[in-house]
Parts: structure tokens; C-alpha cells; sequence
């Protein structure tokens, strides 16, 4: 029941990829994936979700807040994301979402 709840509680959250072209955001349990087809569409998204949050009282982890780029040039430098804080969100060749490893 916890995961249907926490779903409910944060729909206008996921409503922002409705809103935004390239945008995509799965959200299951508490774990929300952000799907975009550029890293300057990655961080608007994350300074519109992270606002959202604030209002709902809630905050983004950059502990366990990752990026991950997938595409041909996965292996170039790109630009920093980073919280409205400041604080940076690492960039990562692997991730785990729901058990599910993702690798480039």
C-alpha cells in the first residue's frame, strides 16, 4: 500500500512530463527515473522537480541521486548537474533502478 500512497502523493510530479517535450518520468515506490534527450533538458527538469518537492516537503538526495548517459558519445565529458543547493549530482556508468542494473 506504502508504494500506491507515495505515488499519489507525488502525481503532480510526474505530471511535468506532460508538460515538458523530451521529458520523461517514471516514478515506482520511491524510486522516480528522469528520462531526457539532453543534459540541458536533464537539469531543467531537476530544478522543476526539485521545486515541486520543496513544495511537497521533500528533497533530492545527491548521495543517492546519479546520472547516467546513454547514447554514442556516452563516454564524453558533458556538462555538471547540480541541485538548486549547488550541490553536484554525479555522473555514473551504472545504476540500479528497481534491481535492475543499467550499464553503458
Amino acid at each position: 500500500m506504502s508504494p500506491f500512497l507515495f505515488n499519489i502523493y507525488i502525481d503532480e510530479l510526474t505530471s511535468l512530463s506532460n508538460a515538458n517535450h523530451n521529458v520523461s518520468i517514471i516514478a515506482y515506490a520511491d524510486d522516480i527515473l528522469l528520462l531526457t534527450s539532453s543534459v540541458t533538458a536533464l537539469q531543467n527538469i531537476i530544478r522543476q522537480c526539485e521545486l515541486e518537492l520543496k513544495y511537497l516537503d521533500m528533497a533530492v538526495n545527491p548521495k543517492k541521486t546519479h546520472c547516467i548517459r546513454i547514447s554514442p558519445r556516452c563516454s564524453a565529458n558533458c556538462a555538471n548537474i547540480s541541485t538548486c543547493e549547488g550541490r553536484a549530482i554525479s555522473w555514473v556508468c551504472e545504476v540500479r533502478y528497481l534491481g535492475i542494473f543499467i550499464t553503458v
